[in-house]
């Protein structure tokens, strides 16, 4: 009787061990860091990213996310065609584009994901189960490549210790990033640049329409690559461009209206040409814009678009240009390279504000946020010498976590024009040329993103390495409700 009895501790102390160690490894498997990609692992021989070994303080997303709308081409084209792999964007340095799929493409995926559907409940014996009314029957909302749909508002509610200017809060686990609903290939999300909630009023707005409606909606949100706003201050024009997906090709659409400043709707018209681009689709659309800040101002701007005729769609864009803040970690060891001297000092004398013309005059976080789609965000960094850091690129973070590598596009060196939201007259690209990389390595989907620069190549010194994280500052937008957002 008692080796029996031992025999039974022995199996219940080796199962006790087996799940412990489960649950011990369920963490990470949930916040591991989201595997490298062609596009996004570093260039070989790079070094990891510096230790914040010291800190100084300071006041087109190429990413694919979907399908394409019909080609005006083509008389039978009244649908969205079935999505297509895009070519993959081309890597700048090389001659021609990587063979492999993007990393950045769209996948369904499912409403129900990483959930585990319940059992079905069986019938009755002898009474077979009645099939539903059809004034019952439940449409499932139909699921678009590179979307998450959602069933409710999702209202998150931060932690009442969540600020928006501190550096730490990049890291915290215990918040929601804001989403616009579209995930790439990898599972990628595309997040907002803000604490509010009006991508999740917007979403679930969009539940509420029938199930074609909003099928049209979630195609055409997917294939808008890039928007663009500008808002004259002086002759309160508001121009906005988009690149949509048409087919295989992509179309250039420019709308130009009144700013609507002081929280009225202003109408959208076609326009020629706008923010350096010329109008190039031949598709029927039309827009409504309106300021959303509660002050009456324009750093949130929302848009209502208009695709089409018979069917149509609607997309809805949100705008956001404001300024922000910085932390900048510079590491202790450095390298003698006269290129990243400056630079050092730049930020230092910045968080000493020194009497110097080497330091920061201004930093802005421009961004545009598709509603079901694509958002990016542009990151620029003034100096008083005219010196311009500007930077662009996807809003993409894991689902959990904020640990993320994305390239980043140089605004006015690099080929990259889909977030090119600034005036490059009197600048100087002098620091932004010494940079050899630029990667955005965390975002926690609200405002706060961090960057890790590494210098270029230069002689025999090593590529020194430095990390700055942004920080919008953030403005109180009016009540979300139908009135407050109609576009009438």
């Amino acid at each position: 009787m008692l080796p029996m009895l031992t025999k039974h501790k022995m199996i219940t102390a080796a199962l006790l061990t087996s799940l412990s160690l489960t649950a011990c490894g369920s963490k990470k498997d949930v916040i591991a860091a989201p595997p490298a990609t062609p596009e996004t692992q570093p260039a070989p021989g790079a070094s990891p990213a510096p230790e914040a070994n010291s800190g100084t303080k300071s006041a087109d997303a190429n990413g694919q996310a979907g399908t394409s709308l019909p080609d005006p081409d083509k008389a039978d084209d009244t649908l969205p065609p079935t999505p297509e792999p895009l070519p993959s964007v081309k890597t700048p340095g090389k001659d021609k584009p990587a063979q492999q799929p993007n990393p950045l493409s769209p996948t369904p995926l499912p409403a129900n994901a990483g959930k585990t559907p319940p059992p079905p409940v069986p019938p009755a014996p002898g009474k077979p189960t009645p099939p539903a009314p059809s004034s019952q029957t439940v449409i499932p909302t139909p699921i678009v490549a590179g979307t998450k749909p959602v069933s409710g508002p999702e209202i998150s509610q931060l932690p009442s210790d969540y600020n928006a200017n501190d550096p730490a809060n990049l890291n915290r686990d215990n918040i929601s990033k804001r989403m616009t609903g579209a995930v790439t290939a990898d599972g990628l999300v595309y997040t907002s640049s803000s604490t509010d909630d009006l991508l999740n009023f917007l979403r679930a707005r969009n539940e509420k329409v029938n199930a074609e409606t909003r099928r049209l909606n979630l195609q055409a949100a997917a294939s808008v690559m890039s928007a663009k706003l500008s808002l004259d201050a002086y002759s309160g024009d508001a121009m906005v461009t988009l690149k949509i997906q048409e087919g295989s090709s992509t179309k250039v659409y420019n709308l130009a209206g009144a700013n609507g400043e002081g929280g009225y709707a202003a109408k959208l018209r076609v326009v020629r040409a706008a923010n350096g681009e010329k109008t190039t689709g031949a598709r029927a659309i039309e827009g409504t814009l309106k300021c959303v800040d509660l002050d009456g101002g324009c750093e949130n701007t929302l848009v209502r678009l208009k695709i089409g005729t018979a069917p149509s769609a609607i997309v809805s864009v949100v705008f956001r240009d404001s300024q922000a803040d910085t932390y900048t970690n510079l590491p202790e060891k450095y390298s003698d390279n006269p290129e990243y001297l400056w630079i050092r000092d730049f930020f230092i004398s910045s968080a000493k504000q020194l009497n110097v013309t080497n330091k920061i005059k201004t930093i802005r976080m421009s961004s545009f946020e598709v509603v079901n789609g694509r958002s990016g965000v542009a990151l620029t960094i003034k100096g008083v010498n005219n010196e311009l850091l500007g930077f662009a690129g996807p809003l993409l973070a894991p689902e959990a976590g904020s640990g993320v590598n994305v390239n980043l596009a140089r605004i006015g060196k690099d080929q990259d024009d889909s977030l090119d939201l600034i005036s490059l007259d009197n600048t100087q690209l002098t620091y932004a040329n010494s940079i050899g990389e630029a990667r955005m390595v965390a975002n926690n989907g609200l405002g706060q993103v961090r960057l890790l620069m590494k210098m270029r190549k230069r002689a025999s010194f090593p590529q020194d390495q430095f990390m700055i994280t942004f920080m919008r500052k953030i403005k109180p937008l009016v009540e979300l409700n139908e009135e407050s957002l109609s576009l009438r």
